[in-house]
């Protein structure tokens, strides 16, 4: 049985590694056997055909196709530009042939690891891209600076989890893609994050920083993460943006 990381960033020694690697050593206890490989080693080519997505897997190296079939299991890691992940992964996402991926077990996980935003909906692109590709998405994990190492001992026990699942295969039910569909779908709906938005994003962020600051901003923060959350309540998600930010912004510090 293969658990199969995968760095997506450009930077082999950075937190994307760090998180990854975690995964897959808490995983090597459960009797898999793992394999980490870097996009930055492969030459992939963003797609610029107009032939759709049968066309595009010529613009991915075979090798890396390859592997990724092979693969039990796979651990994407990617970071996050601009409020979604870089484009080496997605070129990666857009070209990789992966032979018969339904219900291959799958974890994803994104780092913002300068303001932190960007968390959420970056782990949003990897998980539709499980979605479309019909893997079995587990344990979505959002990862900035001010939850990192809460996130690497998360990441531990979820490589266990995801090796222990993998000993058996769980296919979605149906002979062919679209009559998967409706159980991929079932799948999906429940997994966390996927309903967010930027002010469930904040509110992460702003939660974050009030566990590991300290100071005279930390009531003020509080008072505003506490209003945010009983906005939210109310349905007013827009009241609630304003003081999830300020909130956010009580503690931030930079890089």
């Amino acid at each position: 049985m293969l658990v199969l990381g995968i760095v997506g960033s450009p930077r082999k020694n950075g937190r994307t590694n760090e998180l990854v690697s975690a995964a897959l050593n808490g995983a090597k206890p459960e009797g898999a056997d793992t394999k980490k490989i870097y996009l930055a080693d492969f030459d992939i080519k963003p797609y610029m055909g107009a032939g759709g997505s049968v066309e595009a897997f010529e613009y991915c190296p075979e090798e890396l196709s390859k592997i990724c079939s092979e693969a039990e299991a796979i651990v994407l890691g990617a970071p996050v530009y601009w409020g979604d992940i870089n484009g080496l992964t997605k070129d990666f996402m857009d070209t990789v042939g992966i032979d018969d991926p339904n219900g291959k077990y799958a974890l994803g996980i994104s780092i913002a690891g300068g303001t932190g935003k960007g968390l959420v909906s970056g782990i949003q692109s990897i998980y539709h891209f499980f979605f479309h590709r019909q893997f079995r998405g587990i344990d979505p994990t959002p990862v900035s600076r001010f939850n990192f190492q809460e996130a690497l001992k998360l990441l531990k026990s979820r490589g266990g989890k995801i090796a222990e699942l993998s000993k058996e295969r769980a296919p979605f039910p149906g002979r062919t893609r679209d009559e998967r569909w409706p159980h991929v779908a079932a799948c999906y709906a429940s997994l966390k994050y996927f309903q967010c938005d930027i002010v469930d994003e904040f509110v992460m962020l702003a939660s974050d920083l009030v566990k590991l600051s300290k100071g005279g901003k930390i009531e003020e923060a509080k008072a505003d993460l506490d209003e945010a959350l009983r906005l939210i309540d109310q349905g007013k998600r827009a009241e609630a943006a304003i003081c999830a930010v300020r909130s956010y912004q009580a503690l931030y510090f930079p890089p």
